[in-house]
């Protein structure tokens, strides 16, 4: 996988505390689930108002073959997660964002997670989330559109 940027956080080591960061994240699998599929995430810090305020890094993976596109989903949310506690980066809000309801209502606890297949994906993002530094973390789905940019860097990776 490949941080295509790093645009805000530039000091070594970063261990930066943030006041709100936004996650957008989206996976991709061409003929779901044979693949190809790929992920890609962006993280933006968040204004008072709660709109992006500026882009901290983005990333997207290739992921290869016989990928289901809610496992593609799970991999660009633990990306963007694993991009904040590799760099030290921690906040007082973390908002995830993404068009992929089902995995953003798992994560909520609305939905359980039923499939063997997405377990271990749904194990990892819940794993990563705990290591990050944070006070509370909230989901929002939001449609295609708003998550333009995590969508093009996911199909972007295949």
């Amino acid at each position: 996988c490949t941080y295509v940027g790093i645009d805000k956080v530039t000091i070594m080591p970063y261990n930066e505390h943030f006041h709100r960061l936004i996650i957008y994240f989206d996976g991709a699998s061409r003929h779901n689930p044979h693949g190809p599929a790929g992920c890609g995430w962006a993280i933006y810090e968040m204004d008072r108002n709660g709109a992006d305020d500026g882009r901290i890094a983005h990333g997207q993976c290739y992921l290869g073959y016989d990928v289901s596109n809610n496992q593609a989903e799970y991999q660009g949310l633990s990306e963007a997660l694993e991009y904040l506690e590799t760099n030290f980066i921690s906040c007082h809000g973390l908002y995830i964002r993404g068009d992929s309801e089902i995995v953003l209502k798992q994560l909520d606890g609305i939905y359980q997670v039923h499939s063997h297949n997405i377990r271990d994906y749904y194990d990892d993002v819940v794993n990563r989330l705990d290591s990050i530094d944070m006070t509370f973390v909230k989901y929002t789905h939001i449609d295609r559109s708003r998550n333009y940019e995590a969508d093009g860097l996911a199909n972007d990776a295949i």
